[in-house]
């Protein structure tokens, strides 16, 4: 005789495995789903903060670094690139020894100069301005004291300081550029260094329209594009 019990409780079990399995992969794609979804949403936020970043470094430095100079002198914009003497720093002349080509100056700025890579651009009484390279830096034995305080230093100079040098700027030659996804700076024939986070499409470029200079910042994936103005490319 057929006991038609077990054949039914085993009927039901397997059913509720069944339904138990399916459930439970439901469940397990409905977690796979939120997770994905969660990690979108992360990288999405990581991507906007990283544009947000490179928008406001590429805004300020660009501004400060346009700003300490003169265009068509000390910085020329020309197709990807805006090359320039980067200021570091400036100094009162108190000493000009026009024998061993050597400056007692009160010096303040970002950093120390550096013979290794920094130049001199000397200025007169009369406003002319003419570049030196500069060979030695170091404190001076003298005293020098210039508006504003500083640090009393000695320069040597690859050649004298013309007669009635007031003040002198310390300056590295360099570049930016937009390139790579990111803004970039070039000191010298060394590499281009990344700036920013590298988040900016291939539309991201200079804006050299009219007399001035401007650049539009595109996210390639976050938010939309910013354009702003950096600096008047002529002298009123």
């Amino acid at each position: 005789m057929i006991d038609t019990r077990s054949s039914e409780t085993a009927g039901a079990s397997v059913i509720e495995a069944v339904v138990a399995l399916l459930v439970g992969l439901l469940v397990l794609q409905l977690g796979l789903s939120t997770l994905a979804h969660f990690r979108s949403t992360q990288r999405d936020l990581v991507e906007r903060a990283d544009a947000l970043v490179t928008l406001r470094i590429g805004r300020h430095v660009m501004r400060r670094e346009l700003r300490h100079g003169v265009p068509g002198r000390d910085w020329i914009a020309e197709g990807d690139s805006v090359s320039l003497r980067a200021f570091r720093g400036a100094a009162a002349v108190c000493v000009s020894d026009t024998v061993s080509a050597q400056l007692v100056v009160s010096y303040r700025g970002d950093r120390a100069p550096d013979p290794s890579k920094d130049s001199v651009l000397l200025l007169g009484r009369d406003g002319t301005s003419v570049p030196r390279a500069l060979v030695g830096a170091g404190v001076s034995p003298s005293p020098c004291v210039g508006p504003g305080g500083g640090e009393a230093q000695r320069w040597t100079l690859d050649q004298p300081a013309p007669p009635e040098t007031v003040a002198a700027r310390i300056f590295e030659r360099g570049s930016y550029h937009l390139s790579g996804a990111a803004l970039r700076y070039r000191r010298g024939a060394s590499g281009r260094q990344p700036l920013t986070p590298e988040v900016l499409s291939a539309a991201t470029t200079w804006d050299l329209a009219g007399e001035r200079i401007g650049v539009e910042l595109v996210p390639s994936r976050a938010g939309g594009p910013w354009s702003g103005f950096l600096a008047w490319m002529s002298i009123e």
